[in-house]
């Protein structure tokens, strides 16, 4: 009897040994991943489970996290520098904390603090209000006296050579005779006497006057010498003059969104209502001195302040490239500070920075990345493009992010996922859920500041080490695109594993919700290649799953395929 010969099928090799991290589109390249945790590209183009996070401490109401020579952080109402309580107690709720060279300044509370010498703190507003009888004479910046002169609106009809008259014919200017002409002396003050009136006052200071009976006084003034007990300011007075009113100094700083430092002054911003009038306005100190925000001498080194145009609550305010950016969810306002002092505000009309993300916004490699409504976005000073394409939708609910080693780590949607962007390799991977505050780059280590209080060091270079990384990967559909009908009759798994980690693998065919455990694998730990081998049943299109507990990497997945009918 004859028998029909019997074709020997053909078989077809694929190696994936390039790993492209997170992507959830369809389609999406081989090797890469539709979900993931726990994985890393510190070990590209091989797929690693991330080091194991330690934990550096504990604390109780955590607000907020930043690094100098030490970390800083905030909890409940106190500072802690270096894990100790400096400073003063503090109000309740969130903070913002901006350093400003060897300065801690804290918002909302206007509080700052030496860094090199936490024992020296105080506030950047300050209000003296007088009790009893305050003198106001006339005198020079140094506090000097100018001595007797005459006070009326003419000149006098004789005087000697360095005589002197108040003329009060227009205001008061006090004028000193040279023999000839009655020329207008220079380095004419008000010099205000009151107990206690100078203490928390610095020459220097924009200060408002309120409460005297000249009006001439009340309104704002640059203090030039200041003494416990008197102050000096540039003005002048109908002669020598004692007030009994109560009169008020103070000097204020305005209330801002969002702070930031650039060029040795801190900018901030505000949008809404504030003492009854509607605010949209950009800030800025003097420079050098962040405790002043109302000095105005027509100097390059004067505070500054200015109103926009464009519409929307400010959403973050970051330092980028010598510039400050000030963000709206729909613009951007770029603001380039100048020596000279005549800065300039330009409008980007593009995605900003989405409400409640303002601590998104990080600087990795000279490029800003921040969240916004359409997903993450890299602004190299141009227009922001996206890059969370492979993400798909990117929860923006109170997002924090940090920089390390040229990847930027963003915890978003309430903790839920902790996503990292290898910025030089443009690849995504995703970590356990960690509901984080701030992070803190500090000595080549990422710190996070978690909601219940714990602070990491994500890539365990400190702190206590927990229990082995738990992980997993999920494939794309294999083979939903192969028109040819091929099929998977073997898959082959390339593992580098640690003494005594472990990994299943298990596969899902045509889309149904079951996974069907393959085999597993304990690692004996050295340099040498583990491997896995898969019989998969024949379908149409599978997924793998990878998940495990320790640390491994995937250095690459051999499949090889048979050739189908055409149609099945």
């Amino acid at each position: 009897m004859l028998f029909r010969k019997l074709s020997v099928p053909q078989l077809r090799s694929v190696t994936v040994d390039r790993f492209p991290g997170l992507d959830r589109r369809e389609g999406a390249a081989a090797g890469s991943c539709a979900e993931m945790e726990n994985l890393w590209s510190g070990a590209y183009p091989a797929l690693a489970v991330c080091p194991a996070a330690g934990t550096v401490e504990r604390w109780e109401e955590p607000q907020a996290m930043t690094a100098g020579e030490s970390l800083i952080l905030v909890a409940g109402r106190r500072v802690y520098v270096g894990g100790l309580a400096v400073g003063p107690v503090l109000s309740e709720g969130g903070k913002r904390l901006v350093t400003m060279g060897a300065y801690l300044v804290i918002f909302p509370d206007k509080v700052w603090l030496n860094l090199r010498n936490t024992s020296e703190y105080g506030y950047l507003e300050n209000t003296v209000t007088t009790q009893g009888e305050v003198s106001l004479s006339l005198s020079r910046s140094d506090g000097s006296l100018w001595g007797e002169y005459t006070v009326a609106p003419t000149a006098p009809v004789e005087g000697r050579q360095g005589d002197l008259w108040l003329d009060t014919s227009a205001g008061a200017t006090l004028r000193r005779y040279d023999g000839d002409l009655w020329d207008a002396a220079a380095d004419v003050c008000v010099k205000m006497q009151c107990g206690g009136i100078g203490v928390g006052f610095r020459a220097g200071d924009g200060v408002t006057v309120s409460g005297c009976s000249e009006e001439s006084l009340n309104g704002r003034h640059v203090l030039r010498h200041v003494e416990d007990d008197a102050l000096i300011f540039d003005a002048a007075v109908t002669g020598d003059r004692v007030e009994t009113g109560a009169i008020t100094v103070s000097r204020t700083v305005p209330d801002m969104d969002y702070v930031t430092e650039c060029g040795n002054r801190l900018w901030g911003c505000k949008y809404g209502v504030v003492d009854g009038r509607a605010v949209n306005e950009i800030y800025a100190c003097k420079l050098g001195d962040f405790r002043n925000w109302h000095c105005y001498e027509g100097l390059s080194t004067d505070s500054y302040a200015a109103s926009r145009g464009s519409e929307g609550p400010f959403t973050a305010a970051v330092s980028y490239s010598g510039s400050v950016l000030f963000c709206k969810e729909q613009c951007i306002e770029r603001l380039y500070p100048s020596a000279a002092g005549g800065h300039s505000v330009v409008t980007l009309a593009c995605p900003g920075v989405a409400a409640g993300c303002a601590d998104s916004a990080v600087t990795v490699d000279g490029v800003l990345y921040y969240v916004g409504r359409g997903g993450v976005y890299a602004f190299d000073g141009s227009i922001p493009v996206s890059v969370s394409a492979p993400l798909g939708a990117v929860d923006a609910a109170c997002a924090a992010a940090g920089a390390w080693q040229g990847c930027y780590y963003l915890s978003a949607g309430e903790g839920e996922q902790l996503l990292v962007y290898d910025t030089r390799r443009h690849l995504w991977h995703r970590r356990a859920g960690l509901p984080v505050l701030h992070f803190a780059a500090l000595g080549g280590e990422l710190y996070a500041l978690r909601r219940d209080g714990a602070v990491l060091a994500l890539h365990g270079m400190a702190g206590e080490k927990g229990e082995p990384v738990s992980w997993y990967a999920e494939s794309g559909a294999l083979g939903l695109t192969d028109a040819r009908h091929r099929y998977p009759v073997r898959l082959t798994l390339h593992l580098r594993m640690e003494k005594g980690s472990r990994v299943q693998a298990s596969l899902r065919y045509d889309g149904t919700g079951t996974w069907h455990p393959q085999g597993s694998v304990v690692g004996s730990g050295g340099t040498q290649e583990t491997t896995l081998h898969l019989r998969p049943r024949r379908c149409g299109h599978m997924q793998l799953r990878l998940e495990g507990v320790g640390g491994c990497t995937v250095c690459a997945v051999s499949a090889v395929y048979a050739e189908g009918s055409d149609e099945t």
